[in-house]
């Protein structure tokens, strides 16, 4: 059994210094030059993590671990909020170039409660050796179980549920079939194998969802008629073919899939009829039947948010500059970008601060920065809508009207001046008067709002990939 190796005790921050060996740069000498690199290092995220502290507190379950240095303490874990914590105290360490940090850093010192900058709670270890273990599991991932486990998606989805009210549909769905007793048991022990984000892509796209025999209902999934073999393929492929995103990405990419589906179904029930002249002759392949049915889909512009062939294509478009009423030609989506909005989305907007808007959308690392991203997309649409509102006189709305009547009434206008068929603004539509979305409005709301509502990369790129006919429809 382990013995106790270490105490807890408040610490003055004036006394805590700053390692200058630390993994996130080249080792340094001098204090002035650790906390000048760990400057270059974040930038921004200091701020972020200053606003944090000054707004929470520090972490409870992550306390700060020192071990003595001659008369003071060396920080081995925690230089960051250290860092950031000097920083409020005195922002005048950041140099002078660096003007909008030092400006934020000011501006927190201003704010800040004078006793969060006295001392603070630190774990204290022998030495430095002694702290290397605990350093060593918590940044290098989770170490097989020994280190932190992060949540997958179906996890976020559900904390974001209990801690921000809004439920997620897909999450319930999920939920639900897990204790479905059509679904085999080896399938059920590793249902949490299962990307929300494939999930979620496949049950958005309303011929995946006719296929698999998935109906929706004041905003709810449920089953058509059961449990059907093209669903058992699908979640197959989700659970134990680590199935890729690039395969379903996009609308033609959900297309060939889907009947690479149908057609595996077709073989396996041909090879159990083989041979056996009792068993029901089988129709004709559905192969050709669904085909046939995206295709007319396609030509009439009815295949949902999804697919056009005029270039109206969610998930296959590159917006131009092309005028009211204009089209655009296809393009895939890359799946990996950094920014919320693909480099090849290009609108024509009249706006000034609308078309900073969208060109920081472009270029915001939105890994780094879901927060600012969430917040500054929500700004974008609204600011879009009333624009649209402005230039097209639209009736018995304004600015001051709420977000969904904006947006409501836009899209009346947009399908009426026949710039998009009703299926192309499902979407817009759904985040209107849905609450389950991660493109809704009420989600959009508490991303401004909510205090326990954390944006997520991959749920606000998906978003965009949604609402693009709709806003693309706004600019023409």
């Amino acid at each position: 059994m382990a013995e106790k190796k270490y105490v807890y005790q408040e610490v003055k921050i004036a006394d805590l210094l700053l390692n200058s060996s630390n993994p996130r740069f080249i080792p340094v000498k001098y204090q002035t030059e650790t906390i000048l690199s760990m400057i270059d290092d974040q930038r921004e995220k200091l701020v972020v993590l200053a606003e944090h502290i000054i707004k929470h507190g520090l972490n409870p379950t992550d306390v700060i671990l020192v071990c003595p240095y001659e008369k003071q303490w060396l920080v081995l874990e925690g230089n960051r909020r250290v860092t950031a914590l000097k920083l409020i105290n005195e922002p005048d360490l950041i140099p002078d170039e660096l003007i909008k940090l030092k400006r934020e850093f000011k501006r927190l010192n201003g704010v800040v409660d004078d006793s969060l900058l006295d001392s603070i709670p630190c774990v204290v270890a022998r030495d430095a050796e002694q702290g290397k273990e605990w350093i060593r599991l918590k940044h290098t991932g989770e170490n097989e179980g020994a280190g932190t486990v992060r949540w997958d998606g179906q996890q976020t989805s559900r904390f974001n549920s209990l801690t921000s009210g809004i439920v997620d549909a897909r999450i319930i769905f999920l939920d639900e079939l897990r204790g479905s007793k059509e679904i085999p048991a080896e399938y059920k022990e590793h249902f949490h194998l299962i990307k929300k984000t494939n999930f979620d892509r496949l049950t958005k796209d309303p011929d995946a969802r006719e296929l698999l025999g998935i109906g929706t209902s004041d905003n709810k999934l449920f089953l058509v008629d059961g449990v059907n073999a093209y669903l058992l393929e699908v979640l197959y492929d989700l659970i134990f073919a680590d199935l890729s995103v690039g395969k379903i990405y996009s609308k033609e990419d959900r297309k060939e899939y889907l009947l690479s589906i149908i057609k595996r179904v077709e073989e396996k029930e041909s090879g159990k009829n083989a041979g056996d002249e009792s068993a029901p002759k089988q129709p004709d392949s559905k192969v050709d039947s669904f085909d046939a049915s995206l295709d007319k889909d396609e030509e009439s512009g009815a295949s949902g948010t999804l697919s056009r062939k005029d270039g109206g294509a969610q998930g296959a478009e590159s917006s131009t500059s092309a005028g009211r009423g204009g089209s655009s030609k296809g393009k895939s989506y890359p799946i990996n970008r950094k920014a919320l909005v693909p480099q090849h989305h290009r609108l024509t907007i009249t706006h000034a601060r609308i078309t900073k808007i969208f060109n920081e959308l472009k270029a915001l690392d939105i890994e780094a920065y879901p927060n600012a991203v969430a917040v500054l997309m929500r700004v974008f649409i609204e600011l879009s809508t009333d624009c649209y509102i402005s230039t097209h006189a639209l009736a018995n709305v304004n600015a001051d009207s709420k977000f969904r009547q904006k947006i409501e009434a836009v899209i009346g206008d947009l399908e009426v001046q026949k710039i998009l068929t009703k299926h192309e603004l499902r979407a817009a539509r759904q985040m209107a008067s849905g609450n389950m979305e991660n493109s809704s409005i009420k989600t959009f709301h508490a991303y401004v709002h909510n205090k326990d509502l954390t944006p997520s990369a991959t749920d606000l790129k998906a978003a965009w990939d949604d609402l693009w006919p709709f806003i693309e429809g706004m600019w023409r």
